[in-house]
């Protein structure tokens, strides 16, 4: 049975925290350059990366199931001894990477739900996809594009030392 695979890890977290039907999805919400924007392009990027590692672990633990099936069937195993050192090492990456996800996304809700003084709600803080379109093209309406202040407080760069 062919069709669209099911959606992997990182896009069902992002489904179930933020109700966004994928990451992609979550770029339309906000100006590109605002903070919230940065944001979600941040957590888009990790819902790939989960996503992407997740296919990974599936399509691995895959291959292993059809080489155990030959080994039953009489065959030699010719990648078993490693397989499930990668397959445990892939799917700790995942978990690492989903949790990052989690966090961030749950820094994302409690953010939007202080500066708007209410409850995290699947969907909140949506624009419509032609204002965000409008506040990302170049020569747009300045208001649309809040300013980014400049980071302050990072070291200062100095020649480094040798021995």
């Amino acid at each position: 049975m062919h069709g669209t695979p099911p959606p992997g890890l990182g896009t069902r977290l992002v489904r179930e925290m933020l109700g966004a039907d994928s990451a992609a999805d979550l770029l339309g919400r906000h100006p590109f350059l605002s903070p919230y924007g940065q944001l979600t392009a941040l957590i888009a990027d990790a819902t790939f990366k989960v996503d992407d590692l997740d296919q990974r672990v599936q399509e691995r633990t895959a291959h292993i199931a059809r080489e155990l099936d030959s080994v039953r069937g009489g065959q030699s195993a010719a990648t078993l001894g490693s397989a499930s050192t990668e397959i445990a090492l892939l799917s700790a990456r995942r978990d690492q990477s989903a949790e990052h996800l989690r966090t961030m996304a749950g820094a994302y809700r409690r953010s939007l739900a202080n500066d708007t003084g209410t409850a995290p709600a699947q969907g909140l803080g949506q624009v419509s996809r032609a204002e965000a379109a409008v506040s990302r093209t170049p020569g747009g309406p300045v208001s649309a594009i809040p300013a980014v202040p400049p980071i302050t407080g990072l070291p200062t760069t100095t020649a480094r030392r040798t021995r």
